[in-house]
């Protein structure tokens, strides 16, 4: 079955509920009767109902027949919305915990005030998004990518600058000078806030925690902090958990971090490139009979709500997630053909039990 006959066959058994609730009728003709009306396979409505009742529009009752949901009105609206074709790593369902899954929810949350209707697909690599941003559009569509953590090679990259005759932002990836629209934080920026707190909590022996794959905006994130340390004479030890892309990255930064304990090495400082492996880190430094924040101060990079919850509250360099949010639709309310923009918006350093620090708030 293709794409576009399951989209038709859709579109049709939406405009037949819409004609049902203006006639003031619930109740739903059978999937035999939808597929001699559509002139579609009983197979391919039948899926189509399918997907129509796990988002909520009607429900089946065992011997009655398939009625409208008392909510179908306002879906129908939202389904006339303009689509946004949201693409991203898979999700773990945790927005506490892992940063995809929280700006995930955040765009969802303002496409909703912006009255775009969100289609979230899971991809796990570059050529399985580009793969599905073949499949064909719709009127008004636009497209976001929350890329998975891939470099992306110059075959891929040309591959996406050929898709500029639509909406299409790219998020939290740095790209160079291709024609697509990007929104990413300031890494550097980030590293350099990290080095600062450190600094000026008294810290001087200072380590890496790197427990994440090493993409650009990983480098550019510990480039500000070595840059902002060495200024102060400091050379940081990298402490290098040697993550791939699909390794479970919270074991590899807790083994590592206990490691290094064991091995009798004790850093006052450590910088974690990502909030994931602070955690992580918190958990091995009390395990090894320390006290986060007393003992070592330690400052993660996302600012996931985790964080916060942790004992100790974690310090981190938080991610401006409602900013990205809204410059994503700002971005495609301004969009042109051939226009593109790239976008760089600060991340914050926000204290936490996990370093003390003489000051109460950096600038």
């Amino acid at each position: 079955m293709s794409d576009t006959l399951f989209a038709e066959t859709r579109g049709f058994v939406l405009g037949r509920m819409r004609e049902l609730l203006a006639a003031g009728v619930r109740k739903m003709p059978t999937e035999k009767a939808l597929a001699s009306e559509v002139l579609a396979s009983y197979a391919t409505v039948r899926l189509v109902m399918k997907e129509l009742e796990n988002e909520g529009f009607i429900r089946r009752i065992q011997g009655s027949g398939t009625y409208l949901e008392p909510r179908a009105e306002a879906l129908l609206e939202e389904a006339s919305w303009p689509r946004l074709r949201l693409f991203s790593s898979p999700t773990t369902g945790n927005r506490e915990t892992n940063y995809a899954d929280w700006l995930v929810d955040e765009i969802k949350r303002q496409a909703r005030r912006a009255r775009r209707r969100v289609v979230h697909a899971q991809v796990h690599s570059h050529d399985e998004f580009l793969a599905g941003l073949d499949s064909p559009a719709e009127p008004g569509d636009a497209v976001v990518y929350l890329p998975p953590t891939e470099a992306f090679t110059m075959r891929q990259l040309g591959e996406l600058g050929r898709h500029d005759e639509l909406p299409f932002i790219v998020i939290d990836c740095e790209l160079g000078n291709i024609n697509i629209s990007n929104i990413t934080s300031d890494n550097r920026r980030g590293g350099m806030l990290a080095a600062r707190a450190l600094l000026e909590g008294g810290c001087r022996n200072l380590a890496v925690l790197l427990c994440e794959p090493m993409l650009r905006q990983i480098s550019q994130r510990l480039l500000g902090f070595r840059e902002t340390v060495e200024l102060s004479g400091i050379v940081p030890e990298m402490i290098d958990c040697k993550v791939g892309n699909e390794d479970d990255r919270d074991t590899l930064s807790y083994n590592k971090m206990l490691a290094v304990l064991r091995a009798g090495k004790r850093p006052d400082g450590i910088f974690a490139i990502s909030d994931s492996g602070a955690l992580a880190a918190c958990r091995a430094i009390r395990d090894f009979g320390l006290e986060p924040g007393r003992d070592i101060a330690l400052v993660g990079f996302d600012g996931l709500p985790a964080g916060r919850k942790n004992n100790p509250p974690l310090a981190t360099i938080a991610q401006p997630v409602e900013a990205i949010g809204r410059a994503i639709f700002q971005m495609l309310e301004q969009w042109r053909k051939g226009h593109h923009e790239q976008r760089l918006l600060s991340p914050d350093y926000r204290p936490g039990a996990t370093l003390t620090r003489q000051q109460a708030m950096l600038a």
